[in-house]
């Protein structure tokens, strides 16, 4: 028995490792979080797909079994009976590019355990994404594992046109009350401020995670193409243990399926290109097909010319090339679950609303193709007193709460949105004194961007600015950080054990170049300690 493991934030290891499991005889798929970990010493193979998260942390479903293998006493030979192998799913754009699948590999090694096949990670930001490296690490796996002659299924349908009724989910705790917009109105970005109703406990730096539904437009559309009947109800049967038997109720509609579970939005993965060359009905459909689905650079390139680049949805890929009916099974199987969005929460705790700041995603592919993004396009159709389905975890940062303890922010664009919340936690506290809470905030254009402009302008904060497009020379937070070194080292020095700097936005250059001035300002061991204990935080995506 091969042992698949999975390590998500967002469930990409997930799919990847049930793709895996379908080829390889005996297989197991579970998340880490699941596995007995006390059992790993026994056994024989375990294959990890390892995804990183924030500033090169461990994933939340991995923690504990990343806990379990730092124990200082463990023997070195602890794990001389296991073969193993890895595959990272990381974003180069990232300082830590694929940390999390790296530590573990090096831990394995440290503990005698044996790589059967040479690990591998994955880059998100190669022109073929993370399946660039995941093609030819998986056919070296094929080559040492056996294999199964027939692709097998995780789910199968028990029964159908049954009697059921509407599943309710008990997660509806937010009810949207509002959208503000945040940027100028005949801006082409899009941003606001949603607010939901809302009395769950949270605090300053949590996350509001949400799950987003596909249009009903799309769904209908979907099951048209298919010749499937919405109001039908089946009943589902559990054949291989995975995730989607866990979340998705065994009784259920075929339009609630569609509309709540299975992501029909987002681009098809290949193994879902695959299927539908064995169902396609034209011959010169099922060669495209089949070039798009093989396990070749010709072929990985075929599908993210035609899928992935274009950002093509089931529908629209099914529509190109029907007909094309797909047993609802198969479908069920193959196609993604709909996956939580994580939005920084951009309020404090009241009692009664929560907050967060969103930027529409929208834009046009190569092809001319308006593309909206699936989470953002869902909250901008929201109507009035419609609940989301969603919940609050504890994100990658954390805010003092002693008013004499400072803070320095760098949020640039949407990364301001924590800060929103503290500062106004601060606010309820009744700070006073502006060189406790410092704000570096920057965008394009200061009279289309300057997101929660009089609300910062009126706070009793430092703030500096930066609006790079204003003026002919770009001028970026990190500037702003240079300018103001005498005031970061004065603080910094005299409160050395307790000041924090905390930066958030995107994940491309800034935090690198972030990183670098608080060196050139501070001293590179002087960040380096702050980043030891945890006094230098970074989350950003």
């Amino acid at each position: 028995m091969i042992q698949i493991l999975f390590a998500t934030q967002t469930g990409n290891s997930e799919f990847y490792a049930e793709e895996v499991g379908r080829h390889i005889s005996k297989a197991i798929v579970s998340s880490i979080e699941d596995f007995d970990f006390l059992t790993l010493p026994e056994q024989k193979r375990v294959i990890f797909i390892i995804s990183t998260t924030g500033d090169g942390d461990m994933t939340n479903d991995m923690i504990k079994f990343w806990q379990f293998l730092l124990i200082k006493d463990l023997p070195k030979e602890s794990l001389i009976k296991l073969e193993f192998t890895v595959f990272g799913l990381g974003d180069s754009s990232y300082p830590k590019f694929n940390y999390a699948a790296r530590k573990l590999r090096s831990r394995l090694l440290q503990l005698s355990a044996k790589e059967f096949v040479p690990s591998s990670f994955g880059d998100e930001q190669h022109p073929c994404g993370i399946d660039t490296e995941f093609v030819i690490w998986f056919e070296n796996l094929l080559k040492k594992c056996d294999t199964q002659n027939t692709i097998s299924q995780y789910i199968k349908i028990e029964q159908d046109d049954i009697n059921g009724q509407q599943n309710n989910v008990d997660q509806f705790d937010f009810k949207f009350i509002n959208k503000k917009r945040l940027s100028a109105e005949q801006h082409s970005k899009e941003t606001y401020q949603f607010n939901f109703k809302c009395n769950k406990l949270y605090e300053c730096g949590d996350i509001l995670c949400i799950k987003p539904k596909n249009q009903n437009k799309l769904v209908q559309q979907f099951l048209e193409l298919l010749k499937l009947n919405g109001n039908k109800w089946i009943k589902l049967e559990e054949l291989k243990q995975n995730q989607k038997s866990k979340k998705i109720p065994k009784i259920i509609s075929i339009h609630q399926l569609f509309s709540e579970f299975l992501d029909i939005t987002s681009p098809p993965n290949r193994y879902f290109i695959k299927l539908m060359s064995q169902f396609a009905e034209k011959d010169i459909h099922k060669q495209k097909l089949t070039e798009m689905c093989a396990q070749t650079p010709e072929g990985l390139e075929e599908y993210y010319s035609y899928v992935y680049r274009e950002k093509r949805n089931v529908y629209e890929v099914l529509y190109d090339f029907q007909p094309c009916v797909i047993p609802l099974e198969l479908l069920i199987d193959s196609l993604k679950l709909i996956r939580e969005r994580q939005y920084s929460i951009s309020s404090a705790y009241n009692g009664e609303q929560i907050s967060i700041t969103v930027a529409l995603v929208s834009y046009t592919t190569g092809k001319n193709r308006q593309i909206k993004g699936f989470c953002s396009n869902y909250l901008e159709n929201l109507q009035y007193d419609e609940y989301i389905e969603g919940k609050i975890i504890k994100g990658t940062i954390g805010f003092p709460k002693q008013l004499e303890i400072p803070v320095i922010m760098v949020g640039p664009g949407t990364g301001v949105a924590p800060f929103i919340g503290f500062i106004e936690q601060r606010l309820k506290q009744g700070a006073k004194n502006k060189e406790k809470t410092i704000l570096f905030f920057g965008s394009c254009y200061e009279q289309k961007e300057f997101y929660y402009k009089e609300f910062l302008q009126e706070s009793p904060i430092t703030l500096f600015t930066a609006f790079s497009r204003d003026q002919q020379r770009k001028i970026y937070v990190q500037h702003r950080i240079l300018e103001s070194r005498d005031l970061i080292n004065k603080i910094v020095k005299e409160n050395v054990q307790n000041v924090m700097i905390i930066v958030t936005g995107t994940s491309k250059k800034m935090p690198n170049q972030v990183e670098s001035v608080f060196k050139e300002c501070l001293g590179e061991q002087m960040v380096q300690d702050l980043k030891k204990r945890k006094q230098y935080l970074v989350e950003c995506w």
